[in-house]
């Protein structure tokens, strides 16, 4: 959970970033940024608890050149060559990662890595592998909520599902608990759920056309498919494993999450005919990652893996479970400098007395 006030936003960050003294405060070892897309030209923000995980192209520019700038992007392999102890990195070393490979990290995302010759470690699911045109099945749940005219009753007694909502935030609120029962099913049974929900939500066959005919609503909903993975790799970049189908992995069974880790790795490895070597938890919270699913990506071969919280220079790092900082996009460039240099972390831990970079070391 974020810990930012208006006056730390607005007034404190602000001013640690123009005195230096942020730079300053740069903690020992590299830290690990990621994103999960960049808004498509001309798209609309349909919700900011949907669309705040993405950035726009300004934003992700300004951000890139402050780290060209001020510190030490590195590449892929290089942090892997780090992190197998065979080279020593620079002072103030970054690694740039981003979560789901969605069609807009080709379209918005690589251009302006490419325009400043930087290197990205972008994390595929199976979606990309999908013969059709997919969506994250948890994001398609959430449009199909926003979607349905309250009031309404969704009845899905075999996942443990029983909603009445009667009003839009209390519909929302509730989506997060039927992604936590679906991710116990594998994703066969969960599409079968989603089939029901549309029918039972009173949403048309056909509601799903406009987000895949719609050149914005499909840069921002529809993953990469492989021609688009394969694209990446041709321009430099590197592709780590997802999982399967992005579940709740700490809800699945044990076989369940076994073949989300160990079956996403096999099956990119055969499309791409190359290692894949890095594997980010879904979602990537304290409340999704157990040491039991730290095991499983180490049995699966993985180099290293990554979560999604408490990342920053200074940063613990366990090879299975290195932090990152996760940019949003309501988070300004001096908030993002107090992220990365882990003056934020630091100031968390002092306040509230949670380190959540330590949750797999």
């Amino acid at each position: 959970m974020r810990f930012v006030s208006p006056a730390l936003k607005h007034f404190v960050f602000p001013l640690l970033s123009r005195t230096g003294y942020l730079r300053r405060a740069v903690g020992t070892g590299p830290a690990v940024v990621t994103y999960h897309g960049v808004f498509p030209s001309g798209y609309q923000i349909l919700s900011p608890a949907l669309d705040g995980n993405l950035v726009s192209a300004e934003s992700l520019s300004r951000q890139l050149m402050l780290l060209k700038s001020r510190y030490h992007v590195i590449s892929p392999d290089e942090f892997l060559h780090w992190i197998d102890g065979e080279i020593q990195l620079p002072d103030r070393s970054v690694l740039l990662t981003c979560d789901d490979a969605l069609r807009n990290t080709l379209t918005e995302m690589l251009p302006i890595l490419s325009k400043l010759d930087l290197r990205c470690l972008f994390f595929a699911t199976g979606a990309s592998l999908a013969p059709s045109p997919s969506m994250l099945w948890y994001e398609e749940l959430f449009l199909m909520l926003l979607e349905a005219a309250p009031p309404f009753t969704l009845s899905l007694p075999e996942g443990g599902v029983e909603v009445t909502a009667a009003a839009v935030d209390e519909k929302l609120r509730r989506w997060w608990d039927i992604v936590e029962r679906l991710s116990r099913f594998e994703m066969e049974t969960r599409r079968e759920f989603l089939d029901r929900t549309r029918l039972q939500l009173n949403l048309p066959a056909t509601w799903r056309e406009r987000f895949i005919g719609d050149p914005a609503l499909a840069s921002r909903f529809l993953t990469l498919d492989l021609a688009g993975l394969r694209q990446l790799v041709a321009a430099g970049m590197t592709i780590g494993a997802h999982s399967l189908s992005h579940p709740v992995l700490a809800c699945a069974p044990s076989d369940l999450a076994w073949r989300e880790i160990s079956d996403g790795r096999r099956q990119l490895e055969n499309a791409l005919q190359q290692t894949v070597w890095a594997f980010g938890f879904p979602f990537g919270n304290a409340s999704t990652v157990t040491p039991r699913e730290v095991e499983l990506a180490d049995r699966a071969g993985f180099r290293c893996a990554f979560t999604n919280v408490g990342g920053g220079f200074g940063a613990p790092i366990a090879r299975l479970a290195v932090p990152r900082v996760h940019v949003t996009a309501d988070m300004g460039l001096p908030e993002f400098e107090a992220h990365l240099t882990g003056f934020y972390r630091s100031l968390r831990k002092q306040l509230l007395g949670v380190d959540e970079a330590a949750m797999g070391a």
